[in-house]
């Protein structure tokens, strides 16, 4: 027979049973709220390590690239141009002070001496071992630049205007810059002791074309100053693969009874008889008297 509880103990019971599920509760959210500070920290730690990013540094040399290859390919073509070949073979000294100052002026001189050396002089380094003296001068070594628009060109009219921008934005229907590279370089020699003039070259110019062009805002297209592609944002545009054609045959149609074609063979011509065996031409035994034809 089961034991039958007075109501006063099953309430008292019931009240520890939730007292005790309340503690409980109590303390999973006080677990939960000291805890909480190091959830988020953690979480932020982990965004920031897996959103992270790299930077590179970028710069430009204060001459740009275009520039020095416009400059240089003009030097090359002006000095290449130069026929040095009569002092081959001479002990030469090669003056540069006149163009110490120029722009490029190393690659300026080298180029000279590597011309000089390869058309068979002998450079020497003190002007007193040498018999003739080569000076160089330069006369253009530079770029010119010019731009072509059509449309209109960035102006700063809505300055003081309110609600307007202070410069409105270039709006270019067409736009083509041209940067020019020039040389203009000449040779002399003269004698090193005597100092007469024993050779003079004429002053070679030489120049190059980069070109650049804007169309409907879209651009640039380059061509650098070479016999290179047309380049696209300084990049060379993508190359369509070539598709190999298969050969065709074309198939030769003929009767089988039709006979064939007998190939024509050029007859051999006899060789003309000569003159002298149809004794149409007498010969004088002696003297310079012309053959006299009957």
């Amino acid at each position: 027979m089961a034991k039958i509880r007075p109501l006063s103990s099953q309430l008292s019971y019931q009240s520890s049973l939730f007292s005790q599920k309340a503690r409980r509760s109590l303390r999973r959210r006080e677990h939960y709220v000291m805890n909480q500070p190091t959830q988020i920290v953690s979480l932020v730690f982990l965004a920031a390590c897996l959103g992270g990013c790299g930077t590179t540094r970028w710069s430009d040399t204060p001459r740009t690239a275009t520039e020095q290859r416009l400059i240089s390919n003009a030097i090359d073509e002006s000095v290449n141009s130069i026929d040095v070949s009569p002092l081959a073979h001479q002990k030469v000294y090669f003056d540069t002070s006149n163009i110490d100052d120029s722009v490029q002026q190393k690659y300026l001189i080298s180029s000279l001496k590597y011309h000089l050396l390869r058309n068979g002089c002998y450079v020497l380094e003190k002007k007193e071992e040498a018999e003739y003296v080569v000076e160089a001068r330069a006369g253009v070594i530079g770029t010119d630049h010019h731009d072509l628009l059509i449309g209109i060109p960035e102006s700063s009219l809505g300055a003081g205007i309110p609600g307007m921008p202070a410069s409105l934005p270039e709006m270019a229907l067409y736009k083509k810059t041209n940067q020019l590279g020039e040389a203009k370089i000449g040779l002399f020699a003269y004698h090193r002791t005597e100092g007469n003039l024993v050779w003079s070259s004429d002053t070679k110019i030489s120049n190059k074309l980069a070109k650049s062009v804007w169309a409907l805002g879209v651009g640039p297209m380059q061509r650098d100053g070479t016999d290179g592609p047309i380049r696209w944002a300084g990049e060379a545009p993508p190359q369509l693969p070539k598709l190999a054609m298969p050969a065709l045959s074309v198939p030769q149609f003929a009767r089988k009874d039709e006979p064939e074609t007998p190939k024509y063979e050029m007859p051999e011509l006899a060789p003309p008889p000569s003159e002298l065996d149809s004794g149409k031409v007498s010969i004088q035994p002696a003297g310079n008297e012309i053959p006299v034809l009957k």
